[in-house]
């Protein structure tokens, strides 16, 4: 009698391959996701703090501007202009004793502020110079400018303003969560002030 033992082949074969090959690939992708998803999260949140300290930095800078409006360097009424996105003023904005005509405006997701020197004439027609002071700014249907008289009544008359409220509304990516950040505070304008 021939002792033949069978010998099982040891190896794998190449649908068992396949399989484990099809469950890594799986994982892989399901943990590459992971980390992209955490990866997106992270910027965005890196992006929506700094598009909120930009608005908080440029609602300083517009609070101090603001409050120092004035008559212009030809003597026109301090405001010029007040729209609900929109507010033109007189202000000397760099403490040399001339003031300058300034534009705060919402350009699309972009608030941008325009500067106009007075000409040796005191007048205010060279070429504005634009800045953009805050990004993602989602006020498209919202106010950023309210305008209130001395008893705290909302005006749209502009020999009646004493209080602006102004307010950013900020979100990166409006389309998916989180909610919008407000950032709001009021100036009340210095040299018009009557019992503010």
């Amino acid at each position: 009698m021939s002792n033949k033992k069978s010998k099982k082949n040891e190896g794998f074969t190449i649908i068992e391959i396949l399989v484990v090959i099809s469950i890594m690939g799986i994982i892989s992708t399901l943990i590459l996701n992971f980390v992209v998803m955490g990866l997106k999260a992270t910027r965005f949140e890196a992006e929506q703090a700094e598009a909120v300290k930009q608005a908080r930095d440029a609602m300083n800078v517009m609070k101090t501007e603001i409050r120092g409006a004035n008559n212009s360097a030809h003597g026109d009424y301090p405001i010029l202009v007040i729209n609900s996105q929109e507010f033109v003023f007189f202000s000397d904005i760099d403490k040399d004793d001339v003031y300058e005509k300034i534009r705060y405006y919402l350009d699309g997701l972009e608030l941008k502020k325009a500067v106009i020197k007075p000409d040796s004439f005191s007048l205010y027609n060279d070429a504005p110079v634009i800045t953009v002071i805050a990004n993602y700014v989602n006020n498209q249907a919202e106010s950023i400018f309210t305008y209130y008289t001395s008893d705290y009544l909302v005006t749209g008359n502009i020999n009646e303003v004493r209080l602006i409220n102004m307010n950013l509304k900020i979100n990166v990516t409006p389309e998916i969560a989180p909610a919008d950040i407000y950032v709001e505070t009021d100036v009340a304008l210095r040299n018009l002030k009557s019992n503010l």
